[in-house]
């Protein structure tokens, strides 16, 4: 039990550097501050879905607990924030969260493509 902690902190430190990135990727020409906080809050929901993947995966360099649940509840969570901060319809809140429950079941077969 002593390595899920570990292990929500790898998505939290994920997060928080997609979070930064999303920062650097905002369009700066015209943003409001609720645009540049949805497009960091977005970016760092990714980096939970990312993390998730790297905390829980037997493929991942990083992993700490191989666990096929926890990059589940971690992709669907992320989906499931995504939803919540866009203020998506209920019905695309619950497809994302499938959807993001799959790509975390998937794993690193989908996530060792993804580059910043």
């Amino acid at each position: 039990m002593t390595q899920l902690p570990k292990a929500l902190l790898l998505v939290v430190f994920f997060a928080v550097i997609a979070g930064v990135a999303g920062f650097f990727y905002a369009p700066w020409e015209d943003i409001s501050w609720q645009r540049l906080l949805l497009t960091v809050a977005s970016f760092g929901c990714l980096g939970v879905l990312l993390g998730g993947i790297y905390a829980f995966d037997a493929e991942s360099d990083l992993h700490i607990r191989v666990s096929a649940i926890g990059r589940m509840t971690t992709g669907s969570t992320a989906s499931l924030l995504l939803g919540l901060i866009w203020h998506w319809p209920v019905e695309f809140i619950l497809l994302g969260s499938f959807i993001g429950a799959v790509l975390g079941y998937l794993g690193m077969s989908w996530a060792k493509y993804v580059d910043f």
